[in-house]
């Protein structure tokens, strides 16, 4: 026999064996995903994006289809002429915004006649909402099957309506309309408890939502002509609020359309391409060739990429993204179930340290993957926040029948809250104090899990706002200012607006 043909059966025969062990490498990693799932199934985990769509309740019970109508038609007010609620103004203490005269910004001299106007254009439709509002449920009639392709423009007009329910209650309060304030009140409440949809976005979107309803919330206690069957309203349904069902729902349709995604990858090139961001072309290849050769290489190689995780590295792509994934699930089940998020942040941080970098190889996890660190901790952050304001609710409650602020929390038990309640970041009972002034000082340990003893000093980089109470050594629900540190803030408005 011939040396070349020699040398070509043995370059043929490398070549048979390689793609025999790229094929027999294939089938192993599909086992390996498929051991996976299956041991995940078999510890009661739900993998499909079907066993986590919500079931469309009874027209009667469904807030959403007359929600959204309402809020679509909602004017805007410009953001520069929304009034802030609850302006933090020093470290621990609060403008209690609807109490002003006037209503200064760095931009006007008084935001009152903007926000007013805003209000009364669209109080036929906020009557419409808080009626609406006052079904149990609130689910919107999504296609969870395009999974991360799915698109939700109600979101932001879910969030616009949460801003101006938030402005109306200032508005009426103001002008010691307080039926309407209640109503506009406990609207912008359960705009946010009832929005259980199990999307991440869905869901940090929520939350946003949420935080303008507590600080509405801390507005509203400072109001003076309260009776307590409407605190205790308020009160109920800031309990009433289940995170976990939002939490774990949207961890798990996540979860479900990862899988998702990597199965429609490995079956379509262009959703390959779509997912992980990689240029396309209209333009036959050829064509590109003859008239731009290097965008044609370009697209040469990202094919042959996309066939090399197709048929090597997709299973164990998928592989990563559920045990990355399934690793928070458990956190923030370990912290639900224990009612801490300490314990469970720690241990799950050191659980995913070797995932932090994934490889190379992982095209579509690292393009399909929210930053779950930070999503938890926004959950926990929430939790404890919601915590907070119910429990200030009931203080506020206490001083209204007993005329003061109690010593302890436990003085609350059991005739204004079943138990103490805890701090959600560490387990703890919430910290609590009475000041010699009267008022009451109500924290958390926030993120650092440490109790400084209630001090509410800024702590990291500035934000927008210097003394935000999120951003204290604690987390301290903020007391209203006094009047000389409400004047020095507004001359500081004042002062900015000649600029």
């Amino acid at each position: 026999m011939r040396k070349p043909l020699k040398i070509g059966l043995w370059l043929l025969g490398f070549v048979v064996l390689g793609a025999l062990g790229l094929w027999l490498e294939h089938e192993r990693a599909k086992a390996r995903l498929a051991a996976l799932k299956a041991d995940l199934v078999a510890k009661g985990e739900k993998l499909a994006i079907a066993d986590h769509v919500p079931k469309l309740p009874p027209a009667l019970s469904n807030a959403a289809p007359d929600v959204i109508a309402a809020a679509n038609r909602l004017t805007r007010l410009k953001p520069e002429r929304q009034p802030a609620r609850m302006q933090m103004v020093a470290p621990g203490k609060a403008r209690v915004t609807w109490r002003q005269p006037e209503l200064p910004s760095e931009k006007e001299p008084d935001l009152w006649p903007f926000a007013m106007a805003h209000v009364e254009d669209n109080r036929p439709l906020l009557v419409k909402m808080a009626a609406a509002l006052e079904r149990p449920e609130m689910v919107f009639q999504l296609d969870y099957s395009k999974n991360f392709h799915l698109l939700l423009p109600h979101l932001s007009t879910m969030r616009q309506a949460a801003g101006i329910l938030a402005t109306a209650t200032l508005v009426d309060l103001h002008a010691d309309q307080r039926a309407d304030a209640f109503t506009n009140l406990l609207a912008g409440v359960r705009l946010t408890r009832l929005q259980e949809e199990p999307l991440t976005i869905s869901q940090l979107v929520r939350i946003a939502s949420g935080q303008i309803a507590v600080q509405t919330t801390w507005e509203a206690l400072q109001f003076p002509s309260w009776q307590d069957g409407q605190l205790l309203a308020l009160q109920t349904e800031w309990q009433a609020w289940d995170l976990q069902r939002g939490w774990l729902a949207s961890a798990n349709m996540e979860r479900a359309f990862g899988a998702d995604v990597s199965a429609q990858c490995r079956a379509n090139p262009a959703m390959f391409f779509s997912t992980t961001g990689s240029s396309a072309s209209s333009r036959p290849f050829f064509a590109e060739l003859l008239r731009d050769p290097a965008k044609a290489a370009g697209r040469a190689l990202q094919f042959m990429v996309g066939i090399g995780w197709t048929l090597w590295f997709s299973y164990d792509d998928e592989r990563w993204s559920l045990q990355y994934q399934h690793l928070w699930l458990d956190g923030a089940r370990q912290a639900l179930k224990e009612g801490a998020f300490a314990p469970s942040c720690k241990q799950t941080t050191v659980a995913v340290k070797p995932f932090e970098t994934p490889p190379k190889t992982m095209l579509v996890s690292c393009m399909t993957l929210p930053a779950l660190g930070k999503t938890h901790q926004n959950f926990a952050k929430f939790e404890t926040i919601r915590r907070l304001t119910f429990t200030a609710i009931a203080l506020h409650r206490h001083r209204l029948k007993h005329g003061k602020f109690p010593v302890s929390l436990s003085a609350l038990v059991p005739e204004f809250l079943a138990e103490i309640p805890r701090d959600f970041m560490d387990g703890q009972p919430l910290r609590y104090r009475l000041d010699p002034d009267g008022q009451f000082r109500l924290w958390s340990v926030g993120e650092d899990f440490k109790d400084d003893g209630g001090d509410a000093t800024t702590v990291g980089a500035p934000s927008t706002n210097p003394f935000n109470w999120l951003n204290g050594r604690d987390w301290v629900w903020p007391q209203p200012a006094s009047e000389a540190e409400v004047a020095a803030f507004h001359a500081k408005l004042e002062v900015n607006r000649g600029k």
